[in-house]
């Protein structure tokens, strides 16, 4: 069952018209009734929001029966919602400029800003916000004509198309400010309703257009040419490389595939070693941060035609060997690199750890002990030993390339 919340010690904020003398007789206003009271959630806290009406005192007055209200009060949210403005543009910022997640906003909303509010609601109000943005467009377009009077606009053009039958979103935008000047949903992509649909409404605006990118879309093109002759139009160089690059693309995916296919088994069977371990042996922080490292490694996607998954794997995979091959050499560390074959698969001529004896799970054979060597050999005096390899780096990318030597004490 669902329980009321306990408003009573929520604080209250009181609002008062910005007007205070009455615009026919000039006399003070004086309070009447409030108007609305509604509770709403800030940044800071959660308030009853109350917000007073005024009217002329003066019942002989023309404008006595006119009640005034505050605006401060009504731009403090949008209708129908109790959070205030300022933590929909904090979600939108979080979501759309610094690229978090909902569970990430809520966390940082709930456990950080003690604010109210659910998963749910953060998905809500992210709806919310690009509605707000979407308001601003014509602001921000009228505050740069000028500027498009006097040297034109640079136009791209693109679309959204879902599977075969279903309705594609054509986008226009300015590329110098990226204003969106025209979204459309269209059913028929041919040339006739993309020039009605999408460019006459542009063209209407009437400003120069000085040059225009898209994909190297048929219809696209003929109808650049009908409604914008003489307008320089040039294909998407991030489209050209991808499509230049889809064969690489599908040899990086295949590779990306071996790999994970050649590490999964070992690496499982390695975590239930770790797994096994007694909570107080030192080695288990040490070797789960591997195993959390490697997990977030396996899961690296794609953003052709650059940044590749399969090479990102590989080099990942690479730094990895290299801390276990030091950690080893170093001693202390629980003999478990031995299980990694994943290096068979770039090259199958190189003998790496992946070709040590290993049982039939792929994990050698090791019961809690440590990987000191039987005879150990000191340095003489003044030399140097390598420095500690750094495992709590939350990202491979961060893992330094070269380690630093420290002087032996």
């Amino acid at each position: 069952m669902r329980r009321a919340k306990d408003n009573r010690e929520v604080p209250k904020r009181y609002y008062r018209p910005e007007q205070t003398t009455c615009p026919r007789c000039e006399r003070i206003l004086k309070r009447c009734y409030p108007l609305w009271r509604k509770y709403i959630v800030f940044l800071n806290g959660r308030y009853l929001v109350v917000s007073m009406g005024y009217r002329c005192p003066n019942p002989k007055c023309a404008g006595y029966k006119r009640v005034y209200a505050s605006q401060a009060a009504r731009r403090l949210t949008v209708r129908g919602s109790s959070f205030a403005l300022d933590v929909i543009v904090q979600i939108g910022y979080w979501r759309f400029w610094k690229r978090w997640t909902v569970t990430q906003i809520h966390e940082v909303l709930t456990q950080e800003r003690h604010v109210p509010i659910s998963e749910r609601e953060v998905l809500y109000l992210i709806g919310v916000f690009l509605v707000l943005l979407r308001c601003t467009y014509y602001l921000r377009l009228e505050e740069h004509a000028a500027y498009f009077r006097r040297h034109g606009l640079f136009l791209s053009l693109d679309a959204l198309k879902p599977e075969k039958g279903n309705t594609a979103l054509y986008v226009a935008r300015e590329l110098k400010f990226g204003l969106v000047l025209q979204v459309t949903p269209v059913l028929s992509a041919d040339h006739q309703t993309l020039e009605r649909r999408v460019l006459q409404p542009v063209k209407a605006l009437g400003y120069r257009m000085r040059g225009i990118v898209s994909d190297d879309e048929k219809a696209l093109q003929i109808a650049v040419v009908h409604v914008f002759p003489g307008v320089r139009h040039q294909t998407c160089q991030v489209h050209c490389l991808r499509d230049a690059a889809t064969l690489i693309v599908e040899a990086d995916q295949t590779f990306k595939k071996a790999l994970k296919q050649a590490i999964r088994a070992p690496f499982y069977a390695a975590c239930r070693a770790i797994s096994q371990l007694a909570l107080e042996d030192p080695c288990q922080a040490v070797l789960n941060t591997y195993a959390e490292l490697i997990r977030s490694t396996l899961t690296e996607g794609s953003q052709p035609p650059f940044a590749l998954g399969g090479l990102r794997v590989f080099e990942d995979l690479t730094r990895l060997e290299a801390s276990l091959t030091r950690s080893q050499k170093k001693g202390g560390i629980l003999s478990w690199s031995s299980c990694w074959r994943w290096s068979n698969v770039a090259d199958p001529s190189r003998c790496r750890i992946g070709v040590s004896s290993v049982n039939g799970t792929g994990w050698s054979s090791w019961s809690g002990g440590s990987t000191h060597p039987k005879t150990v050999s000191r340095a003489p005096r003044g030399a140097v030993s390598n420095a500690r390899s750094r495992i709590s780096s939350p990202t491979w990318k961060r893992m330094p390339s070269n380690i630093l030597t420290n002087p032996r004490w």
